[in-house]
């Protein structure tokens, strides 16, 4: 019971990940028709920069290596629901590419966290250059 008692905090945590990112995507697209695009992508853009910076910090803070993996995973599997739930729902067909895309990302977002848990500076550098790749991977988009 204790062990799963530990990971309420994690899965807490992500949803409250998922709920910030899907709120500020929401708020971007409110914004977007006054503001413009200049001053709706930064914000949009620094909002999604939680999605792999939470396992990172949360890992360092807690050691916790299964909390971080779920703090890397679940937001990335919910940001994916939430812009193709509707399509799932429907049936529609949803490409490989897709799936891939949004897989490399919730695996990349669990390494950061593992590697971050372990506190150790060698991983690290590894949690670091799996943020980055992250990061290049999330800004190419779906090719």
């Amino acid at each position: 019971m204790t062990n799963f008692k530990k990971l309420i905090l994690p899965v807490i945590i992500s949803s409250g990940i998922v709920i910030i990112t899907t709120g500020i995507d929401f708020l971007g697209d409110a914004l977007r028709p006054v503001v413009g695009d200049f001053l709706t992508l930064p914000v949009v853009f620094f909002g999604m920069l939680l999605l792999p910076l939470a396992p990172i910090i949360y890992g360092l803070l807690t050691g916790d290596r299964i909390g971080s993996v779920i703090i890397g995973v679940i937001p990335v599997v919910g940001l994916f629901l939430d812009i193709y739930f509707s399509l799932i729902v429907s049936g529609e067909f949803i490409s490989t590419k897709t799936f891939s895309y949004f897989g490399i990302l919730a695996i990349l977002g669990g390494l950061v966290g593992y590697f971050a848990a372990r506190k150790e500076i060698e991983y690290n550098i590894l949690s670091i250059c799996c943020f980055l790749f992250w990061m290049v991977i999330f800004v190419r988009g779906i090719n």
